[in-house]
């Protein structure tokens, strides 16, 4: 379609190129037909001179001639020849004239169903003159045999000016019939579509410039009308959408007032956690220390005089009774001092106080230490606890495998990570398990070379719906087993956020009654982001307290000890100097 026209202009075009390939087309036939009929007007003149000539000459016995060579060309009479060829002569006219040559060869031919051929026509233009040529056959009789030809040959000036007159009417004729209809239709598509789709038009224009009062009135009782009024009822509902939404803006404020409130007590209630798990790290945490310390050192005590030869045996049974309840003291301290501090962690994790200190750990080795770590607790439930790295597989399998390479990341991070791992194994593992330590080099899916620690048990496992959930911080399954372990349910929350701080993955394989594997995935080396621009303030939105939440001065409870015995990485209580 003409792009820049207005529909007014664009209807004119179209309907006007229409009307003229139409009118022009209907007038082709009377275009033709009127010089059928002059020409068949002036044919029927020749053919009556012919016949007339024909008459006269055997009237008068002696052939007739009419010539008019010499009358002036512009007169009625130049051009005009009658003439009659018989015998020698009808031959060489035919030899002559291709005229009278086709006569004859039409009026000797075959004869067709009508009989043989009587006349022979033709109407050619020369010098702006139409010419006309008749030929009449002349015939025996009795055989029928062609014995002369008559011709007439007339030159009428007058008959192209009709033919001309004639067909300048059929212009005139079609071109007053193209203005009338092109000015039928402008009138029409004026009054009947176009006024009622610029007055749609002159609306929808008040309406974009925010005039959502504006109507369009249209009474044509036809589609327009009909859209108009579809076109004010869609104003209509904008309007009232609009109030509504100037409502819903109005409480959205009220709404986001509130819940900027609402950030400012968080915010408060971020800052007062803050400074409770600091008051935890400082006011709990020492003296908790000093219960583990002080029951350790009476549980060496106790174990002195329980070794002494000279005590009775009712001695000795009140020394073992002492020495496991120091025991349960111990072991009861421990534990609390480990929720306490993966509570910290996860209020270090929040802040974003978490700090890499990264260096080269040579993989291997770093297994070998958590095993020998959590062995004495897989020692009293009588689990088989399996090391498998490329030294122990070459061991078993006698053939030769490539060593770990080192990974430059945050040991202590990732001993915390596989040990939480180990000892969720030993604490859901059934006595009699097996729990597998397992350290192996694979390729990512980018392509990069990582190093794999898994953990595998032959505990009761975990649904697939669960297996996501367990990630979740204060989050334990609600299975009966769970029940009779103790703990926050933030280990493996802790793990999931230490492995992304490593740029590692976590996966889980497990399933019902088939125990579980929980994989920690690690590259070679961390590729640590550029540095920040230096801010202009400290960070606002780290809780209160958290920063001063680090160990104190000689309290190592925190550190990797792979020399505590059953503890864990950070479960091996302070010495206690006296």
């Amino acid at each position: 379609m003409i792009r820049g026209l207005s529909l007014a202009d664009k209807c004119q075009l179209l309907f006007g190129a229409a009307i003229l390939v139409l009118l022009s087309g209907a007038l082709l036939v009377p275009w033709f037909v009127m010089g059928a009929i002059v020409d068949a007007s002036q044919l029927e003149t020749s053919r009556q001179l012919a016949i007339l000539w024909q008459q006269a000459e055997r009237s008068a016995g002696w052939p007739l001639a009419l010539r008019t060579e010499d009358a002036p060309r512009d007169s009625d009479a130049a051009g005009q020849r009658i003439e009659v060829f018989e015998g020698a002569r009808l031959e060489a006219a035919s030899s002559s004239s291709p005229f009278v040559g086709a006569a004859v060869r039409r009026f000797t031919a075959e004869p067709g169903r009508t009989g043989p051929a009587s006349e022979h026509t033709e109407s050619v233009w020369e010098d702006a003159a139409r010419v006309y040529r008749y030929a009449l056959a002349q015939r025996d009789q009795e055989t029928g045999e062609l014995t002369g030809v008559v011709l007439v040959e007339r030159r009428s000036p007058r008959a192209a000016d009709q033919l001309f007159v004639n067909r300048m009417y059929v212009v005139a004729a079609g071109l007053l019939a193209g203005a009338l209809a092109i000015l039928a239709f402008y009138l029409i598509t004026m009054r009947i579509i176009l006024s009622p789709v610029r007055q749609l038009r002159r609306t929808a224009e008040r309406v974009r410039e925010g005039d959502l009062s504006s109507r369009a009135e249209i009474q044509t009782g036809d589609e327009f009308e009909e859209l108009a009024q579809t076109f004010n009822a869609m104003l209509e509902n904008i309007g009232a959408a609009q109030d509504q939404l100037r409502s819903s803006n109005r409480s959205l404020d009220l709404r986001i007032n509130e819940l900027a409130q609402s950030n400012v007590a968080l915010h408060e209630a971020a800052r007062l956690k803050g400074e409770f798990l600091a008051n935890v790290s400082h006011e709990l945490r020492t003296p908790l220390n000093s219960i583990i310390g002080f029951a350790e050192l009476l549980q060496e005590i106790a174990q002195g005089d329980a070794s002494a030869a000279e005590i009775t045996p009712e001695r000795h049974a009140q020394f073992a009774r002492r020495n496991r309840y120091l025991e349960n003291i111990v072991g009861a301290g421990r534990s609390l001092l480990e929720m306490i501090n993966e509570l910290l962690d996860m209020a270090r994790i929040e802040a974003g106080k978490l700090d890499l200190r990264l260096e080269p750990m040579n993989v291997e080795e770093t297994c070998e230490g958590l095993g020998a770590l959590i062995r004495p607790l897989a020692d009293r439930k009588s689990i088989r606890l399996v090391l498998e790295t490329p030294a122990t597989r070459e061991a078993a399998a006698g053939r030769p495998e490539a060593p770990l390479p080192l990974v430059t990341t945050d040991p202590r991070k990732f001993q915390q990570i596989v040990f939480n791992f180990l000892s969720n194994a030993v604490k859901f593992t059934p006595e009699g398990g097996m729990v597998t330590l397992r350290a192996e080099r694979l390729v990512g899916s980018d392509g990069e070379p990582r190093v794999r620690v898994s953990v595998l048990d032959t505990g009761p496992g975990i649904a697939e719906e669960d297996q996501k959930t367990i990630f979740e911080k204060f989050r334990q399954l609600d299975g009966g087993h769970t029940r009779h372990h103790a703990g926050t349910g933030l280990g493996l929350a802790i793990a999931k956020e230490l492995a992304h701080a490593l740029q590692g993955e976590i996966h889980v394989v497990s399933a019902p009654a088939s125990g579980s594997m929980f994989s920690l995935l690690v590259p070679l080396e961390i590729e640590l982001p550029k540095p920040p621009e230096p801010a202009a303030a400290d960070d606002a939105d780290a809780p209160a307290g958290v920063e001063d939440a680090e160990p104190e001065p000689g309290d190592d409870t925190r550190e990797t000890s792979p020399d505590a015995d059953d503890a864990g990485p950070r479960g091996a209580a302070d010495t206690l100097t006296t």
